[in-house]
């Protein structure tokens, strides 16, 4: 039972507060929020969420040192003023979503809707799209 806990704690310490919540995410982007892509440019060139905003940027496991929060912040300091705003971010894995949005957190933006991965958040707007044209 003990060799069970210090990776237990690990993976809950690791995405504290991290989940997809791909509904919350497609209602917001139909209020139009800004929206994330954190995937690479070859990625994104393939396809993306519509407006959505690009960052390329290869998350490495969270450190204590903030690197990747830094420079998340750097790159959206340029186009989002306003950390308090509602931004849903989504990657190319799910990990990867929950690894952006905790680096996001870190860097102070309060207000993140992880959109999970692109494929299926892509898919859920997609159906809402042919339930109502209005969103799309």
């Amino acid at each position: 039972m003990r060799r069970w806990i210090a990776p237990l704690a690990l993976l809950i310490s690791t995405h504290a507060n991290a989940y997809v919540d791909i509904d919350e995410a497609v209602d917001q982007i139909g209020n139009g929020v800004v929206i994330l892509d954190v995937r690479n440019d070859d990625q994104f060139s393939a396809g993306h969420i519509n407006n959505a905003l690009q960052v390329d940027i290869t998350l490495r496991p969270l450190s204590s040192d903030d690197t990747d929060a830094r420079i998340l912040a750097y790159q959206l300091a340029k186009v989002i003023q306003d950390k308090s705003q509602v931004v849903v971010m989504y990657s190319d894995t799910d990990e990867n979503a929950n690894k952006s949005e905790a680096a996001l957190k870190k860097a102070g933006f309060l207000r993140i809707v992880n959109g999970g991965n692109y494929m299926d958040l892509n898919s859920a707007l997609f159906r809402l799209c042919q339930k109502d044209s209005f969103y799309c």
